[in-house]
């Protein structure tokens, strides 16, 4: 290989799953050098539209602060293995996105710590603090802009009104939105915002804009998708069928469309836009029968029941769709299935390592390092 131009190792080297990049660093100090030449992210990123991206398992139980890894790519081969990650010493935290390589954590217990991490260089910032209010809820979000190439972090406080020992349903009190770009020393105040974002298991980054549904409001408008734009930092109303007027649905990413899974009595069905903010492109695409993974027939123990990822979850939650058109689905934060919508067929993905309990994020795993970037306010 030392006798093949530079260009033409990186093009090779891109090709490769980064836990495969991981082993070769080890191999000698001159491939040591090769994985971290600085050319290397941007090949691999490049090349990820063609590929599956990998998991990201965030696991509670029996040990807090677990993190895993699985490539997407090796589902189908012999012995598929779960990889453990070594986690830096953190307090407890939440995931609140992974975006770009990147995964960005957050204290679980008070909200003011944040952090952003790689979890395959182990190479991570912690982030600065932002102005803290009392009786807050937080909402967190994550993303990046293609066009400007910066990561920005997004947080959302929703002050709690009470009146005398009681508190106010979420969502009346009045809020403040902060924001900070990596690299940056400084959070921005860019004032309130009209909407109550639902803090969901993580925010659903589409066209380089941020998206939540709102909580629903018994007088006023019915639940909305809100997306936030990482370039212009400006909230707007993303249109939706009429069918989604008042019911339940999580956002996902599926192929690079923005979509609503939708909880009913079949299972799930899935709601796709097809061109990005025209409300006549939605269609639903997918209807995903009734499964149970085999390892959940049984009743769980109060432990698990116990864990803050099963109070807060629903049964199914839609991940993804990968490159063989299949939809790889989380159940109740203990197996991963994946859907063939072709034949309506499910296939329970059991992996040697994988952990009892857990909270799944797509991931574009990367050798990218934090530190590259440079200080930039907006």
């Amino acid at each position: 290989m030392e006798y093949l131009p530079q260009e033409i190792v990186l093009d090779i080297l891109s090709r490769l799953p980064v836990t495969s990049l991981l082993h070769l660093k080890l191999v000698c100090k001159a491939w040591l050098n090769t994985a971290q030449n600085p050319l290397l992210p941007s090949l691999q990123f490049s090349r990820m539209a063609k590929n599956d991206p990998c998991l990201i398992l965030h696991c509670d139980y029996p040990i807090r602060n677990q993190l895993y890894s699985f490539e997407l790519s090796s589902r189908d081969e012999d012995n598929q293995t779960v990889h453990q990650i070594r986690v830096p010493a953190l307090p407890e935290f939440d995931v609140v996105g992974s975006c770009k390589g990147l995964l960005c954590l957050c204290d679980s217990s008070t909200k003011n710590r944040l952090y952003v991490y790689n979890p395959f260089t182990r190479n991570y910032v912690e982030l600065p603090k932002s102005t803290e209010f009392q009786n807050q809820d937080v909402v967190f979000g994550f993303g990046f802009h293609p066009t400007t190439n910066k990561y920005k972090v997004v947080k959302i406080d929703y002050c709690r009104k009470t009146h005398g020992n009681h508190r106010y349903y979420r969502g009346y009190g009045k809020s403040e939105v902060q924001i900070l770009t990596l690299g940056s020393q400084e959070w921005r105040s860019l004032g309130q915002v009209n909407y109550h974002m639902l803090e969901a298991p993580s925010q659903v980054l589409v066209n380089g804009r941020l998206h939540w549904c709102t909580w629903p409001r018994y007088h006023g408008p019915s639940r909305l998708i809100i997306s936030f734009d990482i370039a212009d930092e400006q909230f707007r109303v993303v249109e939706k069928p009429d069918e989604l007027h008042r019911i339940h649905y999580d956002l996902v990413n599926l192929g690079g469309c923005l979509s609503a899974a939708v909880p009913c009595s079949s299972g799930k069905e899935i709601w796709v836009m097809k061109e990005y903010d025209v409300k006549e492109s939605w269609i639903k695409e997918y209807n995903i029968g009734i499964h149970v993974p085999r390892g959940l027939e049984q009743d769980l123990s109060q432990s698990f029941r116990d864990s803050k990822f099963f109070r807060n979850r629903s049964f199914v939650r839609v991940l993804c769709l990968l490159k063989n058109g299949e939809i790889l689905l989380e159940y109740k934060c203990g197996a991963l299935v994946s859907y063939n919508p072709r034949n309506e067929m499910f296939k329970d993905l059991l992996l040697h390592g994988m952990p009892n309990l857990f909270e799944a994020s797509v991931h574009e795993g990367s050798l990218s390092w934090i530190d590259s970037f440079s200080d930039n306010d907006r």
